[in-house]
């Protein structure tokens, strides 16, 4: 699996405006800011394939997103009303309950209870499966070494934003605008709800800290070998710790639960790997894994540690949760195999909520559920192989990144946050928010870039490309 040279240096700052724009236009939530991302993220991706082709280890996850696809298109087809009868025996009376234009005794039906919105997800789904498979392509080590910068400096204001945003917050985002189904109490920075946020910042926090690991690891080697430490490395190093640190604070700032407990699991798998790595040395290993502990307890100290605490222990949240998923469980009872439709699971909720008075639960706060619900068993399977097939890319690409310093920690990092924002997941709907999910495929497209093979002896890898140990642009 050979890297190939010279590729366009457009590309990651192309796809770094993406993310920023997308971000500061509230999340890209509305239509007039997701259907353009939408339609970048496909021109990345079929320029990637058409000039590069699809990345080896790819081929398999290609074949996983078209199946996975394909059923979800199944559920836009008008089938048999027999046959829909018999495997989803709920859609008629659902449909005849929702849709005043319904036709009861249709001889053709359609599973999705709103097609329309199940349209809207099957072109996000193709949308950002194209991209991850076109950006894998066009990636390079010049991009693995400037995503994780450019995250950062977009990453410090976004937290400065979002500490702003909670500190003095009247309900209106950028002080201007409200959200047009409410819930501007609840933003950060230019996110309507400081969950997303706070899974937007973890994701970015995680490849921002394997990037730092990285150029740690490429120090440590250098001063091993007795290589000049250029002034500039160490510069680096603390341009991005202290991007880190504020990136930390907005995250305890917000006090978003399920994010600061993905951003501490995260934490702990990344101190498995540098437990595991064996190029750092005992003694630099203990120092990373006491500053990553460190950054934690100073950003939760800043916060309060009191009022993390009580917000911790408050249980009405995960109460009013857990009512949700039982509502979101009944629906799964009643569309078990092909659901209501991909996206439909506000609609479904104006049938099915019988808990959570007050308030219209358009989403499970449980993305697994979620899928489930409005996917079936047919399409969750689909969706969970695909994942097992994305999975096994990126151990793949992984293991032959080993021999690298900065290549492997920046694709560790974003493997680490795909780990924190699956694991947020369970309590919240943060891949719900394009900006977060074109951050998500970002982050998977970055960690399966293929590794220049071979590296011979003798050589200190630099990121994917092969530099003489005794080079003074080692460790440029």
């Amino acid at each position: 699996m050979t890297l190939q040279t010279g590729r366009s240096a457009v590309t990651p700052w192309l796809v770094l405006t993406l993310i920023a724009l997308a971000t500061f236009a509230f999340g890209a939530v509305y239509p007039w800011a997701y259907l353009p991302l939408f339609v970048a993220a496909t021109t990345i991706g079929v320029i990637g394939i058409g000039q590069h082709g699809v990345v080896p280890t790819l081929r398999p996850v290609v074949v996983g997103l078209a199946l996975l696809s394909i059923t979800v298109a199944i559920q836009l087809i008008p089938l048999p009303a027999t046959f829909v009868n018999a495997i989803s025996p709920s859609t008629r009376g659902v449909m005849n309950s929702y849709d005043l234009g319904f036709v009861p005794d249709s001889e053709w039906l359609r599973l999705s209870i709103d097609p329309a919105r199940t349209r809207n997800a099957l072109f996000a789904l193709v949308a950002l499966g194209i991209y991850v498979i076109g950006l894998a392509s066009l990636l390079d080590a010049r991009g693995l070494r400037l995503v994780p910068r450019g995250l950062a400096l977009l990453a410090v204001p976004l937290a400065l934003f979002a500490i702003y945003s909670r500190q003095d917050n009247n309900g209106l985002i950028y002080g201007f605008w409200e959200p047009l189904d409410g819930g501007g109490a609840d933003q950060a920075g230019p996110f309507i709800n400081r969950n997303h946020f706070g899974g937007w910042i973890v994701m970015s926090l995680c490849v921002m800290i394997g990037w730092l690991l990285g150029k740690i690891e490429r120090v440590s080697r250098a001063s091993q070998k007795r290589s000049p430490i250029i002034a500039d490395e160490i510069g680096a190093v603390f341009l991005m710790a202290t991007a880190i640190a504020f990136g930390t604070i907005s995250l305890f700032w917000i006090v978003s639960r399920s994010a600061i407990t993905s951003f501490g699991a995260a934490v702990l798998v990344f101190a498995w790997f540098v437990i595991k790595r064996r190029h750092m040395g005992p003694a630099r290993q203990m120092l990373i894994l006491a500053a990553l502990g460190a950054v934690l307890i100073a950003a939760a100290s800043f916060r309060g540690i009191d009022t993390l605490a009580r917000w911790f222990v408050d249980e009405r949240s995960l109460l009013s949760r857990i009512d949700a998923w039982r509502d979101g469980w009944d629906v799964v009872r009643d569309f078990p195999v092909l659901g209501t439709g991909l996206n439909t699971y506000s609609p479904a909720m104006l049938l099915y909520q019988k808990r959570n008075p007050g308030f219209h639960m358009a989403q499970a706060h449980n993305d697994y559920l979620q899928l489930v619900a409005e996917g079936g068993v047919i399409v969750a399977l689909a969706a969970a192989g695909t994942v097992i097939l994305l999975i096994s890319a990126m151990r793949r690409t992984l293991r032959a990144a080993s021999i690298e310093a900065r290549g492997y920690w920046v694709r560790t990092g974003c493997a680490v946050g795909l780990m924190a924002i699956a694991f947020q997941e369970i309590a919240e709907f943060s891949l719900q928010i394009p900006a977060n999910a074109f951050l998500f495929c970002t982050l998977a497209a970055l960690t399966v870039t293929p590794v220049r093979s071979g590296t011979p002896a003798g050589v200190i890898p630099r990121g994917n490309i092969d530099v003489p140990e005794d080079s003074g642009a080692a460790l440029s």
